[in-house]
């Protein structure tokens, strides 16, 4: 691979904040960017926006191998075989999300999915357990 997307999106994410973030925020805002393109995804499916709807299922796919290209699976024990399952999981329900009976509904249950894990993640990050989620993304959906 000519590029680290992780490389990348940490780089995004300093520029765009005042102060630098640790790894361990960085990965948050990953999260973040999970959970708010698979919310829009959702919405998009919900309004027959299909192209806006892949765009940002393939956003969420840049995400997850940016996550999973970075795992240490020798020496990160349990934790990094979890994530890396976590990671396979996401990207194939999301790519079966729309063959679903209730597509809405099986979006519903991946962004509880990746929810608890950006819970985990921000907790281990900041010490503390989040106050409250992104509500301008839950408005949207």
């Amino acid at each position: 691979m000519a590029h680290n997307p992780y490389q990348a999106a940490s780089q995004a994410y300093q520029k765009k904040s005042d102060d630098n973030l640790t790894p361990l925020q960085i990965v948050v805002e990953l999260y973040k960017g999970m959970l708010r393109n698979t919310k829009i995804a959702k919405q998009a499916w919900k309004e027959g926006q299909l192209d806006v709807m892949s765009n940002h299922i393939i956003k969420t796919f840049d995400i997850i191998e940016a996550l999973q290209s970075n795992l240490d699976l020798e020496g990160g024990g349990e934790d990094a075989q979890f994530l890396n399952r976590f990671y396979t999981v996401i990207f194939s329900s999301l790519s079966q999300a729309t063959a679903k009976p209730n597509p809405a509904e099986y979006f519903d249950e991946i962004i509880a999915y990746i929810q608890q894990v950006h819970d985990r993640w921000y907790t281990i990050a900041y010490g503390a357990i989040p106050a409250d989620q992104d509500t301008s993304v839950q408005n949207n959906v």
